[in-house]
C-alpha cells in the first residue's frame, strides 16, 4: 500500500491506518471499499462468516470477475503477511514509495505495522 502508484492515487497514510482501524465507521471509505476490507477482515480472523448474504453485499458493488480479482488478493496478502510475520520481518515502503530497511521502517512506523498493534483491526492474528 505504501508504493509510490498508490500514493500517486491518493493513499495517505491516514487512509491506511483508518481502513485497518475504524473502516466500518469511516467517512473515508465508500460503501463498496467498505465491503472489500470487510471481506478482508473476515478472510483473516473468521472466514466462516463469509456467507450467501456476505455475498450478496460483495455482488451489490463488484462483478463476478472484479471478486475473483479481489479475493486472490486478499488471499496472498494474508499469506504475505503471515509469512513475513513468522520471520518477525515487515518489509514496508517508505511515504514517498522507498522500500525500506528494517531499521528504516521501524523508525517510520514503529517496531511493527498499524496492523499488527492494533487489538480491533483485521489483521490482529495475520502478522
Amino acid at each position: 500500500m505504501r508504493s509510490a502508484s498508490a500514493k500517486r492515487q491518493g493513499l495517505t497514510e491516514q487512509d491506511i491506518d483508518e481502513g485497518v482501524t475504524h473502516y466500518a465507521t469511516s467517512a473515508r471509505f465508500t460503501a463498496a471499499e467498505k465491503a472489500a476490507l470487510r471481506w478482508c477482515e473476515l478472510m483473516a480472523l473468521d472466514p466462516e462468516r463469509i456467507d450467501a448474504e456476505f455475498q450478496r453485499t460483495l455482488r451489490r458493488h463488484y462483478s463476478d470477475e472484479e471478486i475473483v480479482e479481489l479475493g486472490a488478493f486478499i488471499g496472498f496478502n494474508i499469506g504475505y503477511h503471515t509469512f513475513f510475520g513468522t520471520l518477525g520481518f515487515y518489509p514496508m515502503f517508505s511515504p514517498d514509495g522507498r522500500l525500506v530497511s528494517q531499521e528504516e521502517s521501524a523508525r517510520l512506523y514503529g517496531a511493527a505495522p498499524v496492523s499488527l498493534a492494533t487489538t480491533n483491526g483485521p489483521a490482529d492474528q495475520r502478522g
